[in-house]
């Protein structure tokens, strides 16, 4: 049986996602020899940055005004089209010629210069979306993409799907994936879909696949449809498009399925799995998780890692999965992991050792959701007693264990920054998050990170129930405190409070001061709610100070290199050090021979 493993657009090009990799390596040390693994994001994204598809697209968009000019409509939409169209004409051929050294000066030493840096990453993203301009009102850029049809709706979905006009990825998989797919003739697609940006790429691409060729069985996974298990249950149309789904964890499941439709096809054996029998959609219980104990090494072979935007790879590394902590109100990831498991310290480090010898890197980036305080203790001395010259980050909690000796330790084994999930500094906002921190936690594990030489980013939510202004600003003047935007890489992230599907709060909307939930009309593949509060700032009022808020951080930290992508800023503070270090040992040299 040959194994095609899919990552759709859009992601971040900085680094490699760990799904795919981790499938990857499990049907292999299972004896499924033929397995190969494509990220598309990447892939497509390299083509496009091209002068010669830039002058394609600059070719069309001119063939299309002219076209329009021989049209008499005067409707606001055809006029807003129109000015799109006439504004990424007088832009694409200036960009055209520069939009390769923007994309080589990523993948180069030039990404240390933060102007060149700032200047690449502007172009690309002006490039992109002036190219998309073609099938306004869709728009993309480097990291994720925009249509008028709603993600969370399967109506839309199946509009969007045949839309020549606006669903860019149909061209796109036409003209550059569809015929390689087709040559490298595989019984099996694994598609990964692991972000709402993903759900059109990705089924657009399935369907194009199914099209092709009806006998490739296609499955999706990934934590999206992880969420909508009932939803899927009740959209039968989505069977038209693929196979089946495999939610939850996906290496027996996948491996399972393989072996089913290599032999006797009884998919009643194929954990995780979601298909369609007799008309019927079944739903293969009790979910089945791994013993992260038995799995192999991650296997990146196949992805093209020269071709993301980054000077060396930062790779994903995972010590668990699933959250130790799972008790935030306004958090739904149980939906993704049945329980929480770790994978042994003495595989973590061979893990390391063996992806830093094969893929020529000392970056790792662990993401976990939050990486448990005896982890980040024995991965810090084992890396310490292995004296590897290893650079990492992670996401943790703010635990009083994360003290001042942990910290100085796990700098020495490497640690370069820690990613918080602060979400607010009022003490009473996160007591109703239950959260299970405290503000003078908070402040000493900050201060402790400063003392100690590790940067940190911190997110931050706006507009939790009952969350008032006042306490919202309080949250931003504490992200705002001088010594933190003086540090090293210093980075924060608001985001505006969503209420996300059976997360902790939606069984006890009263306790939040919440007057109702309600589903949006027509989103049968929603995956949060609309909400009416009785105190605290309304929806609305919480949107306003979201984007006040933003207002004000981007006013004090600029969003390159460590807002945009937490791997580049890795690859940035490591670089700067490693840069004092050496004036300060030639400023030793040079006193040493005075």
């Amino acid at each position: 049986m040959k194994v095609l493993l899919l990552f759709p657009p859009s992601w971040h090009p900085s680094q490699p996602y760990l799904s795919l990799p981790s499938l990857t390596a499990f049907l292999k040390q299972n004896g499924i020899s033929d397995v190969r693994q494509r990220d598309l994001n990447i892939e497509l994204l390299d083509i496009l940055l091209t002068r010669k598809e830039c002058s394609e697209f600059y070719q069309r968009i001119i063939d299309k005004l002219k076209s329009m000019d021989r049209i008499s409509v005067h409707s606001p939409g055809y006029q807003e089209k129109y000015r799109t169209l006439v504004e990424a004409a007088e832009s694409l051929p200036s960009l055209m010629g520069k939009v390769e050294t923007a994309k080589n000066t990523l993948r180069s030493e030039g990404f240390y210069d933060l102007e060149r840096y700032m200047e690449s990453v502007h172009i690309i993203h002006e490039s992109l979306r002036n190219m998309s301009a073609l099938f306004y009102p869709s728009s993309m850029t480097s990291v994720s993409n925009d249509t008028q049809y709603s993600v969370y709706s399967s109506q839309d979905i199946f509009k969007a799907l045949d839309d020549e006009d606006e669903n860019i990825f149909l061209t796109l998989y036409k003209k550059h994936i569809l015929s390689s797919i087709r040559e490298s003739s595989p019984d099996v697609v694994g598609i990964s879909i692991t972000n709402t940006s993903q759900i059109i790429p990705g089924l657009t691409l399935a369907k194009l696949i199914k099209n092709q060729n009806k006998e490739i069985h296609i499955t999706v996974g990934g934590s999206v449809f992880t969420k909508l298990i009932e939803n899927i249950k009740r959209t039968e149309g989505l069977f038209s498009i693929v196979d089946s789904f495999i939610v939850f964890e996906g290496e027996h499941a996948l491996l399972e399925l393989v072996k089913q439709l290599d032999g006797k096809r009884d998919l009643t054996k194929v954990p995780n799995l979601i298909y369609r029998e007799n008309n019927v959609t079944k739903i293969n219980e009790p979910f089945y998780a791994e013993d992260l104990n038995k799995l192999p090494t991650p296997d990146f072979d196949g992805f093209p890692l020269k071709l993301y935007h980054s000077p060396v790879s930062v790779l994903p590394i995972q010590t668990s999965r699933g959250c130790y902590y799972g008790k935030c109100s306004f958090c739904n990831l149980h939906l993704d992991h049945r329980n929480f498991r770790l994978r042994r310290t003495e595989l973590l480090l061979e893990d390391i050792w063996a992806l830093s010898q094969k893929y020529d890197t000392p970056y790792f980036f662990f993401t976990d959701e939050s990486v448990p305080i005896n982890k980040l203790r024995d991965v810090s001395q084992g890396l310490l007693e292995k004296q590897w010259d290893i650079k990492w980050m992670g996401g943790v909690r703010f635990e009083n264990a994360l003290d001042g000796d942990l910290l100085e330790k796990m700098y020495k084994s490497g640690c370069q920054k820690l990613v918080f999930g602060l979400e607010s500094y009022n003490q009473r906002v996160l007591d109703l998050m239950k959260k299970g921190i405290k503000t003078d936690v908070v402040k000493r594990v900050l201060d402790g990170c400063l003392k100690a030489g590790i940067a940190f980013h911190l997110y931050i939510i706006i507009g939790f129930p009952t969350e008032t202004e006042q306490e919202a600003l309080e949250s931003l003047e504490f992200v705002l405190r001088k010594e933190y935007l003086d540090s090293l890489g210093f980075s924060c992230l608001p985001s505006l409070f969503g209420m996300e599907k059976d997360s902790p709060i939606t069984h006890n909307p009263s306790e939040y001061g919440l007057r109702s939930i309600m589903a949006s009309r027509g989103e049968d593949l929603g995956l949060g709610y609309f909400f009416e509060v009785e105190q605290g700032m309304s929806p609305e009022e919480a949107e306003n100070m979201y984007h006040y808020i933003i207002e004000r951080l981007s006013e004090k930290l600029c969003p390159f290199p460590y807002n945009y992508s937490l791997s580049d800023g890795l690859l940035y503070i490591t670089h700067i050090k490693q840069q004092n270090n050496n004036v300060s040992l030639k400023d030793t040299r040079k006193a040493v021979t005075a």
